[in-house]
């Protein structure tokens, strides 16, 4: 102790707290625990109150100096317990896991190799008093504290898992709940409903949190997922399934017949087929990062990607993360499809067989019945009167879902009671917790919030007639990247206030008209050079380098005088003339920086030309013909675009090895090969093609 020193205070202090209880100087091994405590008491409050609790318990035992042991520890650890807020209690847990005899062996293992001649280095003798610490420390105390941790949260929940629940047409579907035993009369409840399988101590933890501010938590699962002998079938019943779970629900004793829903992904989906047939019973959602069945995936712009049997290897009886997280057998897949040039249908080959789903997705490119019967389409929208709250990101792949969601809700019900929050954020972000930086981004500090929080307060307000969430000041609330604010205004139309068109002339990008002309491209789909290296490779904030320009065009403005805000989707219309029935069009949006850095301002946008007019059905290019591509469904962004920028369209074909390739026969896409690339693809893009940026112009903003 006397020689031991050490560059990080927090590992000193650690180390420090393990010799003073070895040499039994517990009334200093409690201040040196207050002083660990402190260090994370901003960062991390929950945690501060419980940090090192098992040393807190095991130091008041030795200091109680008793016979009784386990009753003591008992009295001392229900005392501080009874103390703690929620959210710490919830953190105990994990100071009482252990790797069994791990510390012992350790101690075996440092006195055998490590003392040499009566000597041992600072070093070792460190890791020895550590390992030798801890080991005391579990074999005295840990026996007593985790069966006690067991009660006491028996004391407090009811977790009850398991449930299977049989649907009029003889169906099953799983759930598990949880209830807490403090709340004695009927309460609302609160539903996830999702095809991934989520009854591990992670999603427990938090409905057990989120059971504590007074609501029921339920978690059921699609078809066939967990202790279903259904058929596993995505997507697919959603519509009907949720209710006959929401029956189950409003039945129970503990329920008082008042549901909301919540989650992202999938589970936003799920929210948004419930309100197809929308029950009584169902009184707000909360979707967040919802996925488009049709719209946004497995196909975006009626354009399939590999991802989707990516996907379908995940959504199993028993959600398979490990295969999901494999990068490099996906990438593997895709650079296998790609430079082979098989048919897009035959890429569940690769992996060894069929998927059946996958193929079954295929057959309907178009946005047809079998897509529109899965959610709310046109007139169900009408019929969604119950208050609704969306989150989304700038940078989350299925905001265009979620979108579509929001504006057709609004299209056809004039009164919707309908909150919008979007941000800085990517689909994980926005659904698991806002990352302060996210792909070399960092984001405004006001763009910081906490969606959980944000989204009981909600429930408060809506199902127990608490009030509004303060942070919703109007009904649309955006983070403007750059300006450290927040935009709330009533309704989308008051995001802009002009709409900033842009001709696409040589390489300029300008707003004067030009005199008519075109720019010329030849694409060999025969070329395969350009394998996939990563999915995730391209920063927020980039050098051009590092963008990939590959048979792309680009398109600079002239330098802006003054400064502006892009809010909200771009439109426009290529005309184009191509030798070929059809293409996948790619466009993406950078701000270029005066630091000559660029930042891409959302996520990038592809669609099938062939069904630019409607995505329900599809109409051929005719070859050699000037054919004008309307450019519609494009990502929702908000940035200052600072005095001295520039704005940078990347327009080019998609063509690479984790997309479908549209070969431009007029075939199925999903059918075509590279036997239907002997013609290389030639484009003659015209200069009076356009894109249109919804702006705010600084004299008429009004930032909240």
């Amino acid at each position: 102790m006397k020689v031991y020193k050490e560059k990080d205070s927090l590992k000193y202090k650690d180390n420090y707290l393990r010799f003073q209880i070895l040499d039994k100087d517990y009334n200093g091994a409690l201040n040196t625990l207050d002083k660990i405590r402190n260090f994370y008491k901003d960062s991390y409050p929950d945690y501060s109150k419980i940090a090192g609790i098992q040393f807190e318990f095991f130091i008041l035992m030795k200091k109680a100096k008793t016979k009784d042991v386990r009753s003591t520890y008992e009295r001392l650890f229900r005392e501080k317990y009874s103390s703690l807020p929620f959210l710490s209690k919830n953190l105990i847990p994990d100071s009482f896991k252990f790797k069994e005899n791990y510390n012992k062996n350790e101690v075996i293992k440092i006195l055998k190799d490590s003392i040499k001649q009566d000597s041992i280095s600072l070093k070792n003798a460190v890791l020895l008093c550590r390992h030798y610490n801890y080991y005391t420390v579990i074999t005295e105390t840990f026996s007593i504290a985790k069966p006690l941790l067991k009660k006491l949260d028996e004391e407090e929940f009811l977790v009850k898992d398991s449930i299977i629940v049989k649907t009029k047409k003889g169906n099953e579907l799983t759930l598990y709940y949880v209830l807490n035993k403090k709340i004695k009369q009927a309460s609302p409840t609160i539903l996830h409903f999702s095809t991934y399988l989520r009854n591990n101590d992670y999603f427990t933890s938090i409905a057990k949190s989120n059971s504590n501010r007074g609501y029921n938590i339920v978690y059921a699962h699609s078809r066939g997922i967990y202790l279903s002998r259904d058929e596993i079938t995505p997507f697919e019943f959603e519509v009907e399934d949720v209710n006959e779970i929401i029956d189950w629900i409003i039945k129970q004793p503990w329920s008082n017949g008042k549901v909301g829903m919540i989650g992202g992904s999938y589970d936003g989906f799920s929210q948004w087929a419930a309100t197809k047939n929308l029950h009584p019973a169902l009184k707000t959602i909360i979707p967040t990062a919802s996925v488009g069945f049709g719209l946004d995936f497995p196909m975006y712009n009626n354009c399939f990607s590999p991802y989707m049997l990516r996907w379908l290897n995940y959504a199993k009886k028993q959600t398979d993360s490990k295969l999901f997280i494999d990068e490099k057998k996906w990438l593997s897949l895709y650079n296998s499809y790609y430079k082979k040039g098989i048919a897009f249908n035959k890429l569940d080959s690769l992996l060894g067989k069929t998927n059946p789903i996958f193929q079954k997705w295929l057959e309907h490119p178009s946005f047809d019945a079998f897509w529109q019967s899965k959610l709310p389409y046109k007139k169900d929208f009408a019929k969604i009167d119950i208050p609704v709250l969306t989150f989304t990101g700038y940078f989350d792949a299925d905001q265009r879902g979620a979108m579509y969601y929001y504006n057709e809700h609004h299209k056809y019900n004039k009164n919707a009671n309908h909150y919008l929050v979007i941000g800085p954020y990517s689909h994980s972000g926005v659904i698991s917790g806002v990352e302060e930086e996210y792909k070399g981004y960092k984001i405004d500090p006001v763009a910081k919030i906490n969606i959980e929080d944000i989204s009981y307060q909600w429930f408060d307000y809506i199902l127990k007639g608490k009030e509004k969430p303060k942070f919703l000041k109007d009904k649309v609330n955006l983070q403007v990247m750059g300006t450290n604010q927040w935009r709330n205004v009533a309704s989308i139309d008051k995001i802009s206030n002009r709409k900033l068109k842009l001709y696409l002339n040589k390489t300029k990008l300008q707003e004067a008209k030009p005199k008519v002309d075109f720019m010329f491209q030849k694409i060999d789909f025969l070329d395969r050079k350009d394998t996939l290296q990563s999915l995730d490779g391209e920063k927020i904030i980039d050098s051009i380098q590092k963008i990939n320009l590959k048979d792309k065009l680009v398109f600079e403005t002239d330098t802006f005088n003054v400064p502006f805000e892009i809010n909200g989707s771009f439109t426009g219309n290529l005309k184009t003339a191509i030798n070929k029935k059809d293409i996948d069009v790619t466009i993406t949006i950078y701000e270029k920086l005066s630091t000559g850095k660029y930042f891409k301002l959302s996520h990038e946008y592809f669609a099938r030309a062939s069904y630019a007019k409607d995505n329900t059905k599809r109409n051929l290019l005719r070859p050699n013909v000037i054919e004008n591509i309307t450019i519609k469904n494009t990502f929702f962004t908000s940035r200052k675009i600072e005095k001295g920028s520039r704005l940078i369209v990347v327009l080019g074909i998609r063509k690479s090895a984790d997309a479908q390739i549209n070969y431009g026969t007029g075939k199925d896409v999903s059918e075509e090969t590279i036997a239907d690339a002997e013609e290389p693809l030639e484009i003659k893009w015209y200069n009076d093609s356009y894109i249109e940026i919804p702006v705010m112009e600084q004299s008429s903003q009004n930032s909240n």
